[in-house]
């Protein structure tokens, strides 16, 4: 046997295997991270219909739009999760007494004739969570009154407070219940049982204990094939409409 041949065919089957190896490794790529890992205008058009953006502020309301790294600041966690359920709505008597500022303002106002507004409602939902996509410790939070409707009446923004991103982040359990005013109904995502979302959210305290709030900024609804489309007006440098929901987890891990 020649030799040279032989050396040269040992060349011909190491460079077949490599070109081998390089095609079975590109299209595992494109298996794992196909180019088209995003949605076109066409296709996000559609899905609109079931999953609408929210703008805009409540009559007689003046609401302050964050930002998402703002908003993510601002929140104890962000989650991934299914909604199992839309649960009735809960009240809360915002002033208790006249010996405090609110209720000395309250019972003026009702003296005045004014017509004063002394409880709030909640629209609630019941989530089962899958992910804790990221979360801070304790004492992170920055204090601040987060995303409210600024009501000119003094009950009016004692009610919004409760909706605040802000304080003392915890762990999150596997099934919570997210809350919102009823005051900002048709300004907020109100999700259906089924539906995946990724939120960022906040533990509420006193009245409020037990649930944790959201905002329409941050809201995104997860698609059957794993697609996200933002609840809100996305600002220009955080554009995730359309991609992948792990790009988006990708991406709030490094903003958070």
């Amino acid at each position: 046997m020649d030799p040279g041949k032989t050396k040269i065919n040992k060349k011909v089957w190491y460079l077949s295997g490599l070109v081998l190896l390089v095609l079975i490794a590109a299209l595992a790529f494109n298996f794992i991270f196909p180019a088209s890992a995003a949605l076109g205008d066409e296709q996000i058009s559609e899905l609109r219909s079931k999953y609408p953006v929210y703008e805009g502020s409540p009559p007689l309301a003046v609401m302050r739009e964050r930002g998402l790294k703002e908003m993510l600041s601002l929140c104890d966690a962000v989650i991934l999760g299914e909604v199992t359920e839309a649960l009735p709505e809960y009240s809360v008597v915002l002033v208790e007494g006249n010996d405090t500022p609110e209720g000395k303002i309250y019972e003026k106002g009702e003296q005045l004739g004014l017509q004063m507004q002394n409880t709030a409602s909640f629209m609630q939902y019941r989530v089962k969570v899958a992910e804790v996509i990221s979360a801070k410790s304790s004492g992170q939070g920055e204090g601040d009154d987060g995303q409210e409707a600024d009501i000119k009446s003094q009950a009016e923004k004692t009610s919004e407070q409760a909706e605040s991103i802000s304080g003392q982040a915890e762990s999150i359990s596997d099934d919570i219940i997210i809350a919102v005013n009823s005051q900002l109904r048709g300004y907020m995502p109100e999700p259906e049982a089924g539906m995946r979302i990724v939120t960022p959210v906040k533990k509420g305290d006193g009245k409020h204990d037990g649930k944790y709030f959201y905002s329409r900024v941050g809201f995104y609804y997860v698609t059957d094939d794993g697609f996200v489309l933002s609840a809100y007006v996305e600002d220009e440098d955080n554009r995730f409409t359309g991609r992948t929901l792990e790009y988006l987890k990708r991406k709030i891990k490094g903003m958070m």
